[in-house]
């Protein structure tokens, strides 16, 4: 007869994916989501009880300070007895925080986890210009990607009428050493950081080889979730669009929120598929952008790669005067006068469904 208490059952492993932005999150949790059948048969699941394919809404109530919806969420997985993986882009804000970080590893330990945390880097280069692209056909303004670039490296507000809506990233989030500080400080937290290599490397690949998980043959994600940028010519239309809407007298906030912007955005993407634009890709690096870069973040990123992986930021992502992620020559927007026509005609036919005083 065995003598003394019995061990305590062994600990299950909460995968908490925080991505950050920009590095396929969403790609990545459209086929989590496809393929939780298969991955509950390997011990893995990934919950969504908001039919979604990510835990937005759990991590916003986790960034509102309200810990109890983690652990009234872990309650409801008391039945399950393999590992939970998460996943939302919302989550990152939450590894700049100590406190936070503290409060995930006490909730989950309460629930029987011990926590682990996954994000992905993605190179500056590649990160700059995905947001300055994203923006620009989300028609948030058409500030020039140089002066774009100045400003995130800077921490300020571009001027001009595409401020109101071109928000900063800011220093911190360029700068991976200080942005995951309190996470590397934290020796006794499990953490992973995964390099993001656009179009060289599949984040969904990564994620199961790091989880020990077979790669197989894996439902692919639903073709309408991919995030694809609409390349040199698309983002040319996008760009003169946004130069005709700051013509009109009314604040570009009024018109997203307001107006009907988005079915405007939706028929530029629209034309750039059906033109194939989409396989041109923009890349904004040229003149001294990639030496500005380098020296702003260089010497960080180098102190960042060596404590994570061990190696240099370069022997991870290919030389560091690269302009992008994919090493390739400086591609800017097309611009010409059949699209300058084109934009015109789209606005103009966008102008019509105003109210008098916003034309």
């Amino acid at each position: 007869m065995r003598e003394g208490p019995l061990p305590p059952p062994p600990a299950r492993t909460l995968h908490l994916h925080a991505g950050p932005h920009k590095t396929a999150s969403t790609y990545l949790q459209a086929r989590l989501q496809r393929n939780r059948r298969a991955l509950e048969r390997h011990g893995l699941r990934y919950p969504t009880p908001w039919g979604e394919h990510s835990h937005r809404h759990l991590a916003r109530d986790l960034q509102a300070g309200h810990f109890g919806a983690l652990e009234q969420f872990l309650l409801q997985q008391r039945r399950w007895s393999g590992d939970l993986l998460l996943s939302a882009e919302h989550f990152a804000p939450l590894l700049a925080s100590p406190e936070a970080l503290a409060a995930l590893r006490t909730t989950a330990a309460a629930g029987g986890f011990d926590l682990h945390v996954i994000s992905y880097v993605r190179p500056q280069s590649g990160l700059l210009d995905s947001c300055y692209g994203h923006r620009l056909a989300r028609l948030y303004g058409a500030p020039g990607f140089p002066a774009y670039v100045r400003a995130q490296l800077a921490g300020r507000r571009l001027s001009g009428r595409h401020r109101r809506r071109w928000i900063r990233m800011g220093p911190l989030a360029l700068d991976f050493e200080r942005r995951f500080a309190p996470l590397l400080a934290d020796t006794g937290l499990r953490s992973n950081f995964l390099p993001y290599r656009s179009r060289q490397q599949d984040p969904f690949a990564q994620l199961l080889e790091l989880l020990a998980l077979p790669q197989g043959d894996w439902r692919p994600a639903p073709p309408s979730q991919a995030n694809e940028q609409l390349g040199r010519r698309g983002l040319g239309l996008a760009y003169l669009v946004n130069r005709e809407l700051d013509t009109l007298p009314i604040r570009r906030n009024r018109l997203i929120a307001e107006h009907g912007l988005n079915r405007l955005v939706e028929r530029i993407r629209a034309r750039t598929r059906e033109r194939g634009w989409v396989n041109d890709r923009f890349s904004g690096w040229g003149g001294r952008l990639p030496a500005l870069l380098q020296q702003q973040l260089g010497a960080s990123n180098d102190r960042f790669a060596r404590h994570v992986w061990g190696r240099s930021w370069e022997q991870v992502f290919g030389p560091a005067a690269a302009p992008a992620d994919a090493a390739e020559a400086p591609r800017g927007l097309l611009l010409d006068q059949e699209l300058e026509e084109e934009a015109r005609a789209l606005v103009r036919a966008y102008r019509r469904r105003l109210p008098a005083a916003c034309r």
